[in-house]
């Protein structure tokens, strides 16, 4: 079962068998045991997913409600708690278990239906007081559920949570100071908008006045600006109906320095259980890099090599996995690999020639570390202005990567 069809089981869970779910024990198991399945944990080895784990607390005969452990270590502690117990801002009883052990870097604290994701922005393996994230079962979208997907077995990664969490303290942060200025605008706010314009000296009496005329700017602003969008919206559905008709090709922005006509030209597809993969056109991906031969490499993507992306597997809008091409017997055949996209380093130490000639229609790129100087390896696409997402079918979306990978082991 996947975490779509998870998701849609605990609903129906929650809103037909609440009242029978009257404790934390149940709540555990018809609720927190299978979202973490859900998210790929096998809940039933206890080498992965311990219940009842002990640790040198404070308090003796202190045991954390379950310890998820990755490559041998506890990656994750999760606190559990009744259907029926709201769930507070702050965790003191996960805290401690957190501070416990310096591999753990994730906290979470449920009660079946709320999961509050705490991680140690502030001080390294000292738990923040607030959570970074908070995802709702029954109440969620689809921003919501891609964020869930990254706390999935498959793609957890302690620095790729660290950049979640710290994007989405600062959204929040952002967002709340400027429905401040909205909703009550400083005496600073006024005074800067006022210097815009005017050159003359501001006072606080002018302030004073000026104040409700700024909130009613304010407003009628949002609301030009939610009109005019709604208006491009509405023009660029129309351009489209106009496409279809008069089989104009309509070039987006994204798009702008290739025609529809050049990009369709970059690959031809088969269908391989039930996956699109993309045989790219090298004579096309040369036109449009533009550069001369000698100066292709890894990091521009080098049509003169013989691997490329064939397909880029998309869970929600997360990349998940890639089908990975080798032409071979002077490109007359191919050869597949599947590649989850947190394994790139491993397929590229498994096949350095890929790290010396790179891809035909992706670029080899990197990310330093900067706490354990590691270099991690990620694709883009070769093109400029050109993501993997608008070549034509190389987008496959798939439910469930674990069991799409190991269908083809």
């Amino acid at each position: 079962m996947n975490l779509v069809e998870t998701l849609e089981m605990l609903n129906k869970v929650v809103t037909e068998n609440s009242e029978l779910i009257k404790n934390e024990e149940s709540t555990k198991q018809f609720l927190i045991l299978p979202l973490l399945r859900g998210l790929g944990y096998d809940t039933y080895s206890p080498k992965e997913v311990t219940p009842e784990f002990t640790a040198d607390f404070h308090k003796k005969n202190e045991k954390v409600d379950y310890a998820i452990t990755l490559n041998g270590e506890p990656k994750i502690f999760l606190e559990a708690k009744s259907i029926n117990q709201k769930i507070n801002k702050s965790a003191p009883q996960l805290s401690r278990y957190f501070s416990t052990f310096p591999s753990v870097r994730l906290g979470i604290l449920t009660n079946g239906i709320e999961y509050h994701f705490f991680t140690d922005l502030n001080n390294t393996n000292i738990m923040d007081s607030s959570p970074f994230f908070v995802f709702n079962i029954i109440d969620y979208n689809d921003e919501d559920f891609n964020n869930l997907i990254k706390f999935s077995k498959n793609l957890y990664d302690y620095e790729g949570i660290k950049s979640l969490a710290e994007s989405l303290m600062y959204t929040h942060s952002f967002k709340s100071v400027i429905k401040e200025i909205f909703e009550n605008p400083s005496d600073d706010f006024i005074r800067f908008v006022i210097k815009e314009r005017f050159k003359f000296k501001v006072t606080q009496q002018f302030i004073n006045t000026s104040r409700p005329l700024v909130q009613k700017c304010i407003q009628e602003s949002l609301s030009e600006i939610i009109s005019e969008r709604f208006d491009l919206s509405l023009n660029h559905h129309e351009l489209q109906e106009v496409s279809v008709t008069t089989e104009v090709s309509v070039v987006t922005e994204k798009k702008m320095y290739y025609s529809q006509e050049e990009i369709n030209t970059l690959g031809t597809f088969e269908e391989f259980e039930s996956i699109k993969v993309v045989l790219p056109n090298v004579e096309s991906y040369k036109n449009l890099i533009k550069i001369p031969d000698s100066e292709y490499s890894v990091e521009k993507g080098n049509p003169l090599s013989d691997f490329f992306v064939s397909s880029v597997l998309v869970q929600g809008n997360s990349i998940v996995g890639y089908l990975i091409g080798h032409y071979y017997n002077n490109r007359q055949d191919t050869t597949l690999y599947t590649v989850k996209s947190n394994e790139i380093e491993k397929f590229i130490k498994e096949n350095p020639v890929v790290s010396e000639l790179g891809f035909i229609n992706a670029r080899l790129a990197t990310r330093l570390n900067k706490n354990t100087n590691e270099i991690k390896y990620f694709l883009k696409s070769s093109i400029p202005n050109l993501s993997f997402r608008d070549i034509p079918n190389l987008t496959s979306k798939v439910d469930d990567i674990d069991s799409f990978f190991n269908k083809l082991k």
